[in-house]
């Protein structure tokens, strides 16, 4: 017989009717007997009502393999395939948002989006903190105060065609691709910590019997695994932050299936090819040894989106009282522990986002502002740039302001008597780049300065090293 046939939702039926509705069968002396005739005056209450027909209702829609008869499983009522973003980014309750897109600029516009039409609440008691998840296709991703050339294999990242993306929030460089899950956790400036939401994750993930590691969060806020037999906490996710416009955010990647291969050689530079960078003003990023959770991306979704949710998430309403004296029976027939633990439920809405959703032009204005030049390499603070040639017996020192324009070029020549070229033809090569630069307009671009190089192996040497163009 089907675990969901008629006769067993009867025998449910029977169950609860049993323990919570009336009871008129029989003599009234048989239930006087048993202590039950204050109960037949029993009224059910909403909550345990609609308990009941939950119950009856999971029992009907169990998934359940029978005879050849799939019954379908019952969707999450709280998921919601948004069709028009500006619907729910500015709701004063908690929600969640999942990113279906792969796209890493829309990505981030989308949260920067989501992050300024946030409502702040006025009082401590309420919150309106959001929840975001999204998974990129493979990029680079540096923080807002980082320097490309020093963090980052720029020819081999150009040579892949993987796109560097500058997020506004500061922290170090990170490598995405489909194994990795982003998340952020939007709310007010009050309430920021750094450790707040790290914690929530690890609490959330930890709950699952199923996961390789026990995670722990340091004292910089990173997630971790605990010690392992190597004596090392491997890192799974870091984290970076924005505060502004009495709101805030912590942002981080988590490592769960990436190619760890790929990501030592993006972020690996061999100073004696590509140069020494000496970024006086940027941040750099603290390195670590790292691993993957292996954990599939959606349960690690569901378990954070969970945590979340038992945290943050709106008390379920069950229905209100007509009469404040009407349902102290509860307490009278011992239900008081059974309603206020459904009373305690919480829900938060889980909004989907994905290619069909109609999103607002703020979004592509930021996309494609995260796009240009000038903000992933223009943004970067002053530094400078040593680069040494062994086959033509020199060095060559740029010096680069603001905006990524080159202020000033230092030719000096090495001992070297195997040199092809003689210093002066060597200088005589540079001569047209140095009148250029003089000009103060000239970007730290590989194929712009090889451009006024007139002598071509110079000339492509030079474009490879700054970024693999010429």
């Amino acid at each position: 017989m089907p675990l969901s046939s008629p006769k067993r939702v009867s025998f449910i039926q029977q169950l609860f009717n049993s323990r919570f509705r009336i009871i008129t069968s029989g003599d009234a002396a048989d239930n006087d007997d048993f202590n039950l005739l204050d109960f037949q005056h029993y009224q059910e209450s909403p909550d345990v009502k609609k308990k009941r027909l939950e119950l009856i209702e999971e029992v009907e829609n169990e998934n359940i393999l029978e005879e050849g008869v799939i019954n379908p499983p019952k969707e999450n009522p709280n998921k919601i395939l948004s069709n028009i973003l500006e619907d729910y980014v500015g709701l004063k309750e908690p929600i969640a948002f999942v990113s279906k897109i792969s796209n890493p600029y829309r990505n981030l516009a989308i949260e920067d989006h989501i992050f300024n039409q946030m409502p702040v609440p006025k009082d401590q008691g309420s919150n309106y903190n959001r929840l975001i998840f999204y998974t990129n296709s493979p990029c680079v991703v540096i923080g807002k105060n980082q320097n490309p050339w020093k963090e980052v294999n720029v020819p081999l990242l150009n040579s892949l065609h993987i796109p560097l993306v500058r997020r506004k929030s500061g922290g170090g460089t990170v490598v995405h691709d489909g194994g990795n899950v982003n998340y952020s956790f939007m709310t007010t400036k009050n309430n920021f910590d750094r450790y707040t939401f790290a914690k929530i994750i690890r609490d959330g993930v930890n709950k699952y019997e199923g996961s390789k590691y026990r995670l722990e969060v340091n004292e910089r806020g990173d997630i971790t695994t605990e010690k392992q037999q190597d004596d090392v906490c491997y890192k799974i996710s870091g984290s970076a932050y924005k505060l502004a416009k009495g709101k805030s955010y912590h942002h981080g990647t988590m490592l769960l299936n990436l190619r760890l291969d790929i990501l030592k050689q993006l972020l690996h530079r061999d100073e004696a090819k590509l140069g020494i960078v000496d970024a006086m003003a940027s941040v750099g990023s603290v390195k670590s040894k790292v691993t993957n959770f292996e954990m599939e991306n959606d349960k690690f979704i569901e378990l954070v989106t969970n945590e979340f949710q038992s945290i943050y998430g709106k008390p379920i309403d069950y229905g209100e009282q007509s009469d404040p004296d009407e349902y102290d029976q509860n307490e009278l027939f011992g239900l008081t522990d059974f309603v206020e633990a459904n009373a305690l439920n919480k829900t938060t809405k889980v909004i989907i986002i994905d290619d069909d959703t109609t999103l607002p032009e703020y979004v592509y204005e930021t996309e494609s502002q995260l796009k240009e030049w000038d903000w992933k390499f223009g943004g970067t603070p002053r530094f400078s740039h040593k680069l040494m040639n062994e086959k033509f017996g020199f060095e060559i020192l740029f010096k680069v302001d603001k905006r990524a324009i080159v202020r000033e070029m230092e030719l000096t020549f090495l001992p070297n008597d195997l040199r092809i070229l003689s210093e002066d033809k060597i200088k005589q090569s540079f001569e047209f780049l140095q009148n250029m630069i003089s000009k103060g307009e000239m970007k730290y671009k590989g194929s712009e300065l090889a451009g006024f190089i007139t002598n071509d192996m110079i000339s492509d040497w030079l474009g490879e090293s700054i970024d693999g163009t010429s």
